[in-house]
């Protein structure tokens, strides 16, 4: 199964109608997404920028042709026409974020919430990024466990990072706990100069809002 993570940019203006056409999954569009191998499908929209995480059976590439091919799919992007502004880049294909981190551990049970945050790298360090998440540190992922993290990636595109998980019980919580921990400002020194932007001005991550999930 792969992970994956694709952007698309809505007209300013049209927020709303794309949440309220996502708000129910038709029974159509939830069959061709099952039928093309697509799973656990979120997507997070944080302004007219939305990001749409899945897990794909096979090739991302051909599941997502597959899917898009579909009747249920193609009378989807009908009535999105005025709302999706970009879905494709130049060459046509999808604008996909590549996974550079992922870890998981068994579900610890009770309530979860899906979330979503990014941050910005130097783009000249993106292959220290890289490598650093390649191998993270096995007492920073016991950490990331501990703290109520689970099925968490990291995706990049440029200088651009989003991360997708399931956090136990709620992400506000989870991030707490992960900042209180001296492992956690160590990998933080560690990264000092690669990462740029963490949060906005008041402080805050830079998260998305869940406006779909289909499983």
């Amino acid at each position: 199964m792969e992970r994956c993570l694709h952007y698309f940019r809505l007209y300013p203006g049209t927020e709303t109608e794309f949440d309220r056409l996502h708000a129910e999954i038709p029974v159509e569009v939830a069959e061709a997404m099952a039928e093309a191998g697509l799973h656990n499908v979120t997507a997070f929209r944080r302004g007219t920028d939305v990001w749409r995480y899945a897990e794909v059976e096979g090739d991302r590439e051909r599941a997502y042709r597959q899917y898009l091919d579909l009747p249920a799919s193609r009378s989807r992007r009908h009535l999105l026409r005025g709302v999706l502004a970009e879905l494709q880049a130049p060459d046509g294909g999808l604008i996909w974020y590549d996974e550079v981190f992922h870890t998981d551990a068994p579900s610890p049970g009770g309530p979860s919430e899906r979330a979503c945050f990014s941050l910005v790298i130097d783009p000249l360090r993106a292959d220290e990024y890289d490598r650093l998440h390649a191998e993270p540190w096995p007492e920073m992922t016991a950490a990331i466990a501990k703290a109520g993290y689970r099925n968490y990636s990291g995706f990049r595109r440029g200088a651009h990072v989003v991360y997708v998980g399931d956090y136990f019980p709620d992400f506000g919580t989870v991030i707490e706990r992960i900042n209180a921990t001296d492992v956690a400002a160590r990998w933080g020194r560690a990264l000092d100069g690669v990462i740029t932007t963490f949060s906005d001005a008041d402080g805050r991550n830079l998260t998305a809002s869940e406006v779909y999930h289909q499983d």
